[in-house]
């Protein structure tokens, strides 16, 4: 999740209190979104899965956003909201492994989370 202007490990100085030859530019939602993206679905591995892979990315969103990192817990937020209200419904085993009550659950998801306001 490195790019040139959000690197996953900034460096030295950078962040908003550095001087200017070091500006660190915060990413805009558009390539935020991107970032969440990237490499986020395979169709060929199970459900459980991208259970586990969307209860990961929202419990990293929520340490993230202790640590006030909010670019990294928005992109950690959108690839859990991603996978279960986009992708896991199209899945080849969302019909079979889940009842009709777990599918109804994962479609009333609600990322409960402090504001990301900080």
């Amino acid at each position: 999740m490195s790019s040139a202007v959000y690197p996953s490990q900034p460096s030295a100085g950078a962040g908003p209190s550095s001087s200017r030859s070091n500006y660190y530019r915060p990413a805009t939602i558009a390539e935020l979104a991107a970032q969440a993206q990237e490499n986020l679905w395979d169709p060929a591995k199970g459900l459980k899965h991208w259970l586990r892979t969307a209860e990961k990315s929202r419990r990293n969103a929520e340490a993230l956003l202790q640590s006030n990192d909010y670019e990294r817990a928005f992109v950690e937020y959108a690839k859990a909201a991603t996978i279960v209200l986009e992708k896991l419904p199209t899945h080849r085993e969302y019909q079979t492994l889940l009842n009709a009550d777990q599918r109804h659950n994962l479609g009333m998801v609600s990322l409960s989370s402090p504001s990301l306001c900080p």
